[in-house]
C-alpha cells in the first residue's frame, strides 16, 4: 500500500485516503507490538523459565533432604519416661525386697540408665532445634 498512489479523482483528506493512512498505522503499529512481544518473550520469559527450572530443582533438593530432618523426640521421652519409671519402682523396692534390686534392677544400674537416657533425648532435642534454624534459613516465611 506504500507504493500505490491515489487517483486524482479522490480527495487527499477525508475518504478513502484516508482509509489506507489508517491501515498503514494500524498495521504499523501491529508490527511494534509484535516486536515488542518478542522481544518479551526472549528475555523476559525465558529468564521467568530458568528461574523456574532452578526452583524446581531447589524445592526437589529440599524435599530429598527432608528425610535428614525427621527427629525422634517423641520416642526419646517416651524412654526417659520409662526409664524413670524404672528407677522409681527399683528404688521403691529396696526397702521392702531387697532382692527384687539386684541384677538389671539395682537401682544405680537404673540410675546410670536415666543418665543415658535424658542425654540421648537433650541430644535429639538440640538436633531438633538446629534442623528448625536450618530450615527458617533454607525456607523464607510466606510473609517475605
Amino acid at each position: 500500500m506504500n507504493n500505490q498512489s491515489l487517483p486524482p479523482a479522490f480527495l487527499q483528506s477525508g475518504g478513502l485516503a484516508d482509509a489506507t493512512e489508517i491501515l498503514q498505522n494500524f498495521h504499523r503499529q501491529g508490527y511494534t507490538e509484535a516486536n515488542k512481544a518478542v522481544e518479551v518473550e526472549i528475555e523476559v520469559i525465558s529468564q521467568l523459565t530458568g528461574l523456574r527450572s532452578d526452583l524446581q530443582k531447589k524445592t526437589k533438593e529440599i524435599k530429598s533432604l527432608s528425610g535428614d530432618f525427621k527427629n525422634t523426640v517423641e520416642k526419646e521421652i517416651d524412654g526417659t519416661r520409662k526409664a524413670v519409671r524404672h528407677l522409681h519402682e527399683s528404688l521403691g523396692l529396696v526397702d521392702t525386697d531387697p532382692s527384687a534390686t539386684s541384677g538389671k534392677g539395682d537401682p544405680f544400674l537404673m540410675r546410670l540408665n536415666v543418665e543415658k537416657q535424658v542425654e540421648k533425648q537433650i541430644e535429639e532435642e538440640n538436633y531438633l532445634h538446629r534442623v528448625r534454624s536450618i530450615r527458617i534459613y533454607l525456607l523464607p516465611s510466606p510473609d517475605n
